[in-house]
């Protein structure tokens, strides 16, 4: 599955970088260069390396809040305590070192990606990333969470930052996103059961389903894999059933996302994080 290969992840940066910085990037200096390329895309620059913690005092949580985006993790924002903001940015790193030590790639692809983390006490559980703010992802972190919920959510929102990236670089959809709200164009969610959604929004529901039920696979867990199966293979059902609004590139992943789905191949699931097979896609001219 390209849109979880780390090698598919640089290539996809670099052509991305290339295009922002008009220059090719040197590989030894991608991670850099592509943080010097997403910093022309958004309000805040991003740092050189590693990923900067922030809070909703910050600079990025007074635009945030202005701008109306991650609005949902906003609902009940309260200010965080001495004891978050002592304890959070240990947990984030500790999440970043127990993903790397799961599978060394996919723990490559979230420190490529994901260059901030703003931390959001509420009453909205979760995570949140956007296209428009690459490298960012926004966490409101449960009272009791886990190392384990950290770093499933900086998985969860680097594989949306991915697929954004992906997308830029190769188009997804044949049609505007904008016009994809449509319910000419709903296909059922992937995790909202019963819910139908905006194709891009179902097919990065669906997406992002896939790691997250291989890393509970690879601990021992079943939850999200005997709460998801059935509903992933809906999905993929109905995106399958409107692939005419997917270009050459969306209709491959959308191929690869049903062959996981049918067969729940974990294997499958690592050779697609490392294996080179699935890092090369040729640009349409």
């Amino acid at each position: 599955m390209h849109f979880l290969n780390i090698g598919h992840a640089y290539e996809n940066t670099a052509r991305y970088t290339r295009a922002v910085l008009g220059e090719i990037p040197d590989p030894a200096r991608l991670p850099v260069s592509y943080r010097e390329a997403v910093s022309r895309h958004r309000p805040i620059d991003a740092p050189p390396e590693g990923s900067a913690i922030h809070y909703e005092d910050s600079q990025w949580g007074k635009y945030l809040r202005e701008s109306d985006v991650f609005d949902g993790i906003f609902n009940g924002l309260r200010p965080s305590t001495p004891e978050e903001r002592d304890i959070w940015p240990g947990c984030v790193a500790e999440a970043g070192e127990y993903v790397r030590d799961l599978n060394a790639d996919l723990g490559r692809l979230v420190d490529l990606l994901v260059t901030d983390v703003i931390l959001l006490p509420s009453d909205s559980t979760g995570g949140g990333s956007a296209a428009h703010l690459p490298g960012l992802v926004a966490l409101s972190p449960g009272p009791h969470w886990t190392v384990y919920d950290f770093a499933e959510s900086l998985v969860h929102e680097a594989t949306h930052l991915n697929l954004f990236v992906g997308e830029m670089v190769h188009g997804l959809y044949t049609k505007p996103v904008k016009h994809l709200d449509a319910q000419e164009f709903r296909v059922l969610s992937a995790v909202k059961f019963g819910q139908l959604r905006p194709l891009d929004r179902a097919f990065h529901s669906a997406v992002v389903a896939v790691p997250l039920m291989w890393m509970q696979h690879q601990r021992g867990e079943t939850e999200l894999v005997d709460m998801f199966t059935g509903s992933l293979r809906e999905c993929c059902q109905g995106l399958n059933a409107k692939r005419d609004l997917f270009t050459s590139y969306g209709q491959m992943l959308v191929h690869q996302l049903a062959e996981f789905a049918f067969s729940l191949d974990w294997d499958y699931v690592a050779e697609s994080i490392s294996d080179e097979r699935f890092s090369r896609y040729a640009v349409a001219s």
